[in-house]
């Protein structure tokens, strides 16, 4: 059995369950946290356009490509942005998986890259023009100082694009990188949880996946049974 690792940052809610973050570095559930980015991303990029949690406005679809499988986590979608409230019920026992700034970049997107190194730069540069971090969970929210520890740039790996892709793109294999802020609960209990995270950027440079204003506002009400 892979001990929990687990940082002082605890969430005790009365009337709810508490729930601990996996810190930082550490392998929560046997993976490092670049392992589950990676499986994060590939489960998102593996899905329909009109099936994706990432696009979903009301959470009915926080399910798909989640049940049945041998996965420790249950993983939260981004959104498009804007603001996005959902309600989801799942089964009890597995961690959450938390994008609080996702960011990905791949051939398709990004057409222009013609190496990894260009789709690393590109990645990175994102993510170093975030502005506002949020989570809370229940009545606990985390600082960005704490946030701040939980980025993760990984190395590149392979992703397939259904037929009617996300993101715009043609269907069919590519490369990508990521990069990011995410973090990872603890196993829930039965009971009810609050999700709330948000995160905003701006990019107006060359090497910028694009010149972008983004900003997500993503809370998720989650019934766990």
């Amino acid at each position: 059995m892979v001990p929990l690792i687990l940082s002082s940052l605890t969430l005790s809610v009365e009337g709810q369950n508490s729930v601990n973050l996996f810190a930082p570095g550490s392998k929560p559930y046997g993976l490092s946290y670049e392992e589950h980015i990676k499986n994060f991303w590939k489960w998102v990029l593996s899905i329909p356009e009109d099936k994706n949690p990432w696009t979903d406005k009301t959470g009915e679809n926080c399910l798909y490509g989640q049940i049945g499988t041998n996965s420790s986590v249950f993983y939260l979608g981004s959104n498009p942005g804007g603001k996005s409230e959902r309600t989801c019920k799942l089964p009890a026992g597995k961690g959450l998986f938390i994008p609080v700034s996702p960011m990905e970049i791949n051939y398709k997107e990004s057409p222009d890259s013609k190496n990894l190194n260009d789709l690393n730069v590109v990645a990175k540069k994102d993510q170093d023009d975030v502005g506002l971090l949020y989570l809370q969970i229940g009545d606990k929210v985390y600082s960005r100082q704490a946030l701040d520890k939980y980025r993760n740039h990984t190395g590149d790996f392979d992703v397939v694009f259904p037929k009617n892709p996300i993101f715009g793109v043609t269907d069919g294999p590519t490369k990508a990188v990521a990069d990011g802020y995410y973090v990872i609960t603890e196993p829930l209990r039965i009971g009810n949880y609050t999700i709330l995270y948000k995160s905003t950027l701006k990019c107006t440079e060359l090497d910028c996946a694009s010149p972008i204003r983004f900003a997500q506002d993503v809370k998720y009400t989650l019934i766990v049974k």
